[in-house]
């Protein structure tokens, strides 16, 4: 039984991890950074929702839409 307060970092866990080249991460920095990525890719993938969503809106409101509504029905007829 380990008596000091070291954390244990198995060294096979680490050989597929290409985050840090200087030094071998444990799981739990690994897993830390993963759900940080996770949490910042989340937040850029919501933005760019609401940027489409905002941009429909407004060529809804300006009457684009209409004119491409038009000029696709006048190409096939």
């Amino acid at each position: 039984m380990k008596h000091n307060n070291q954390v244990r970092r198995p060294e096979l866990a680490n050989s597929a991890i290409l985050t840090d080249r200087n030094s071998a991460l444990s799981i739990g920095d690994t897993l830390r950074k993963a759900k940080s990525d996770l949490f910042f890719s989340r937040c850029l993938i919501a933005i760019l929702i609401v940027l489409l969503i905002t941009t429909a809106a407004v060529m809804i409101y300006l009457g684009y839409v209409q004119q491409l509504f038009n000029f696709v029905t006048n190409a096939v007829n």
